[in-house]
């Protein structure tokens, strides 16, 4: 499942000009399969928002690769990478707070894992306009938050806390 999904993070967030691009529309989350009552399979639900968790925790990285002092440049090549780190990032929150977990037990497990990516949504765009503009001290609040943020989804995404 999390290799169909992520050619749909991919194309929907990528591309670069020499311009700094706006960000590009995220797709939509393609509704859930269902699985009979009683079975022992996670629910589709779960699956999904570990798929779309592990991409969040998988952009991080990347970019941590390409960049592993994560300091600011002024080079054009710097400024499109992370137009796509954060267009991506986006996306791959967007997709897991338009999933739902269909059964009221996990009302909450879903609420507390929106507010984590909605907050990292934030602070992703706040990075993404502090390089745009080219505010170092702005990326520099972005770098100094992002690992919590990350780290914030992923404690949300356990199912047993």
């Amino acid at each position: 499942m999390g290799l169909v999904l992520l050619p749909l993070f991919a194309a929907a967030c990528g591309g670069g000009s020499p311009s700094f691009p706006d960000p590009a529309p995220c797709p939509a989350a393609a509704p859930l399969a269902t699985i009979p009552p009683g079975s022992r399979r996670p629910p589709p639900y779960f699956t999904a928002v570990q798929v779309g968790v592990n991409r969040i925790a998988q952009l991080r990285e990347v970019h941590r690769g390409f960049y592993p002092t994560d300091t600011f440049s002024r080079r054009a090549e710097f400024r499109m990478r992370f137009a796509d780190y954060a267009d991506e990032t986006v996306c791959a929150a967007e997709y897991v707070i338009n999933l739902k977990p269909g059964e009221e037990r996990f009302s909450q497990f879903d609420a507390d894992l929106e507010a984590a990516l909605t907050a990292l949504i934030a602070h992703t765009r706040e990075g993404r306009e502090a390089v745009k503009s080219r505010n170092v001290s702005d990326y520099r609040d972005w770098y100094k938050g992002v690992d919590g943020k990350v780290a914030a989804v992923t404690a949300a995404a356990v199912l047993e806390r």
